[in-house]
């Protein structure tokens, strides 16, 4: 009889010690695949930032420059990491080019400092826009629009790249 309980006893440890080895190795595994609480959703690519605040009273002057023309309706910034967003809207008759010229502009409301560390991204849309009648196929009309556009100033640029022209 005490030959029966000693392999029963050997696959009860078994099934423990594995047990114990398949927790260890998901708690590793968790660890590298998680991040912990307290790192940033950008990891280490903002250290130094601080050393260029981009400040709201900065955000407030390129925001006057841009809302100072009576062309735009609305004008908001948004910064995410390294990332300025620049985003307005223009009145129903501006053209693509007067947009585009605004928002070149403004470009120059911000700090030679500020340009050198962060891209700023322009976002402009037209409310209300009409829109002009193509012919795609034969007995097929598609009515395109000028607006949004995009523009893109790397920190390493000093213009604007402007993605759909």
């Amino acid at each position: 009889m005490e030959n029966n309980k000693r392999p029963k006893r050997r696959i009860k440890i078994g099934y423990i010690l594995a047990l114990i080895i398949v927790i260890a190795f998901g708690a590793v595994v968790l660890k590298l695949v998680l991040p912990s609480s307290g790192t940033s959703k950008y990891g280490d690519r903002l250290e130094g930032i601080e050393n260029y605040k981009f400040s709201e009273k900065a955000q407030k002057k390129v925001i006057d420059l841009i809302k100072g023309k009576e062309q735009v309706s609305s004008c908001k910034i948004e910064v995410h990491g390294k990332r300025i967003d620049v985003i307005f809207n223009v009145k129903k008759d501006v053209s693509k080019d007067d947009a585009k010229n605004i928002a070149n502009e403004s470009l120059g409301a911000f700090t030679e400092k500020v340009k050198g560390y962060y891209d700023i991204q322009y976002m402009i849309s037209k409310k209300k826009e009409e829109g002009i009648k193509v012919t795609v196929e034969e007995g097929k009309e598609e009515t395109k629009y000028e607006f949004p556009i995009m523009g893109y100033s790397n920190k390493k640029n000093s213009g604007i790249v402007w993605t759909n022209n």
